[in-house]
């Protein structure tokens, strides 16, 4: 698993901080969730495995990597194939809780940075889902294969 977990150390954290750095964020949201689902490349090229079957259990284990790979296809394809059928249009910023920035049942109250979530589903916060996808993907890369 070391070239997962390489490409997490190098590519995905860096590609993290930089969507922490700026949350409302929509372009920075796709990036991430793209390479954050990329990292499934690094398990199934070594192996051999079978993308499908590998994709379709992680997905079926972690709901944060669903929601990334749906993410990541929805703005790859206008309308993401998965089970949602996640649309681009519906991943949207959601401005902080200032006075003047704030959106009205968008925003979060005492929220100081905004974010970026689904607007058919503004519970999600598309960062914190992806710092756990994040954390599912290192489970994966220690576990024995």
């Amino acid at each position: 698993m070391e070239d997962l977990v390489r490409y997490l150390d190098e590519i995905v954290d860096p590609t993290v901080a930089e969507f922490e750095a700026d949350a409302t964020s929509v372009r920075k949201a796709f990036l991430t969730c793209v390479a954050v689902f990329h990292a499934i490349d690094y398990l199934v090229h070594p192996h051999r495995r079978k993308l499908g079957n590998l994709k379709q259990n992680w997905r079926d284990e972690s709901p944060d990597f669903a929601l990334v790979e749906d993410v990541a296809h929805a703005f790859k394809h206008v309308i993401a194939n998965g089970p949602n059928r996640l649309k681009a249009s519906n991943v949207i910023s959601r401005p902080p809780a200032y006075y003047g920035v704030a959106a009205y049942g968008l925003s979060r109250s005492n929220d100081p940075a905004g974010g970026v979530t689904l607007d058919d589903d503004r519970a999600v916060d598309l960062l914190d889902a992806l710092r756990r996808a994040v954390a599912f993907l290192r489970q994966q890369a220690e576990a024995p294969r």
